[in-house]
Order: C-alpha cells, then sequence, then structure tokens
C-alpha cells in the first residue's frame, strides 16, 4: 500500500527487518534512517538493549552479552487473557527473537537470549550479563557511564523505595507522566554488580511507553528535518524526559 502510494512509512518492531532494511534506535544509527523510504522502529524490548548495551560498548567494549526476559503477559487493555497461573516459556527454543533483533542495529557483538512471560501487565524486566573485553570496568564506572546515557533511568531499591517494576509504574504517576509513560530504560543502580569482566544488572522497559520518542526521532531522520542530537533534545524536551 506504501510503495503504491509513494509514501514513506515507519514499521514497528512487531515486523521482520527486512520488510525495511533499517532497524532503527535514535542513539545507536540515526544517521543511517536519514532520507530512508522505510524504516522499522524495533520493539520496547529491542529498544531498551539496543540503548543500554551500545552505551557499555561504546564505554567499555562488549565481547558478548547475554539476557533473560521476564515479559508481561499481556498490556493493562487486554483483561480477556488472563489471570493465568503459569510462567511460560516464550519461546521455549533459544536464543528467543531479541537478540538477533538487537544484532540488526547493533552487529559487532553476539546478544543471547531467552524469554518468558509472567502473569503481569506492568512492564517487562531483564537480567543482563554483559562480558567486556578489558578489565577497565567497575561498578562505579558502570554507573558513572549509564547516568549520562540517554533515555536511561537510573532507580535505586535502598534510597528509592523502587523494589518492583509496580514501584517504577508509581514513581511515574507521582512525577505526573500521562498515563504513568515511562519513555526511558530503567536501571536500579543496586543491582550493577562487575565481576572479572562480567557486568551483571536488572533492567525495567514500559512496554506501553518506551518506543514513543524513537518513532518522533524517526520521522525527523526520514525527513531530513535535523541531525540526531537535536532531534534527541526536541523530543526529549517535549515528552519531559530528562537525559
Amino acid at each position: 500500500m506504501y510503495q503504491s502510494l509513494d509514501k514513506k512509512a515507519i514499521f514497528q518492531g512487531g515486523e521482520e527487518h527486512e520488510i525495511a532494511g533499517t532497524s532503527f534506535v535514535a542513539q545507536c544509527n540515526f544517521e543511517q534512517a536519514v532520507g530512508k523510504k522505510y524504516v522499522r522502529v524495533v520493539s520496547c524490548n529491542t529498544t531498551a538493549l539496543c540503548r543500554l548495551l551500545h552505551s557499555i560498548d561504546e564505554e567499555f567494549g562488549i565481547s558478548k552479552a547475554n539476557v533473560v526476559i521476564a515479559r508481561r503477559a499481556a498490556d493493562p487493555d487486554e483483561s480477556s487473557k488472563g489471570p493465568i497461573d503459569a510462567v511460560v516459556l516464550d519461546p521455549v527454543s533459544i536464543p528467543s527473537h531479541h537478540g538477533p533483533d538487537v544484532n540488526t542495529v547493533l552487529p559487532n557483538f553476539p546478544v543471547i537470549s531467552m524469554a518468558m512471560k509472567i502473569p503481569t501487565t506492568h512492564m517487562h524486566l531483564h537480567s543482563l550479563i554483559v562480558s567486556v573485553k578489558g578489565d577497565s570496568a567497575s561498578e562505579d564506572k558502570v554507573l558513572d557511564r549509564l547516568v549520562t546515557t540517554p533515555r536511561m533511568m537510573l532507580v535505586s531499591s535502598k534510597k528509592d523505595g523502587i523494589k518492583s517494576t509496580g514501584n517504577v509504574m508509581d514513581m511515574a504517576r507521582e512525577m505526573g507522566r500521562p498515563r504513568n509513560d515511562v519513555f526511558e530504560a530503567v536501571v536500579w543502580k543496586d543491582s550493577i554488580k562487575v565481576i572479572g569482566k562480567e557486568i551483571y544488572l536488572f533492567m525495567a522497559v514500559h512496554q506501553e511507553a518506551i518506543v514513543t520518542p524513537e518513532n518522533v526521532d524517526a520521522i525527523r531522520a526520514m525527513l531530513n528535518m535535523a541531525e540526531r542530537s537535536s532531534s534527541m533534545n526536541m523530543t526529549n524536551k517535549t515528552l519531559g524526559i530528562a537525559s
């Protein structure tokens, strides 16, 4: 339909990479989408992983990343899907689609992913083990890096009382975010652990909101309206994203 009308189009993460040929996360590969006719904004989980892994790779160099994703079973308005007293492997086979999907944006290191559905509607939760190339990583350095990474939010279970994805949604409500939107990928500061060349951490992903800024930036890139930093700054300011 879009081809027959000669219209530009943005596809979403449920589509295959091949439909557009360019998979997009603003801070990772904005320039690849400049002037393109078709772009695919990757899924919520892939967007969060790309933001995090791109930042760690730039600072420390990644040799491999492993992630286990506990996925929400349904969106809040899909009451017909639950409740279900089960954890569903999604899929049973390994890897899940998330790791290969990250590699459509960040192709330079392997990402092995496993996923399961859990009976909640709030958010996804990622458990990550990231292997880096050198010995320079430390907990303080990783924290300092992520604090300055665009569209990441750092929280603490001890200082902020944020111990669950439900707490994250409550925090967004207290911040006055419309619909409790959390546009950022949320990392627990006190989950960050470095053992040898491996970085461990937990990250939460609000599936309803995280790709919203990416779609806005993809429009600007495709129409050549702004360069990366200007576009991201405008989007962040409009949506109330801190960085």
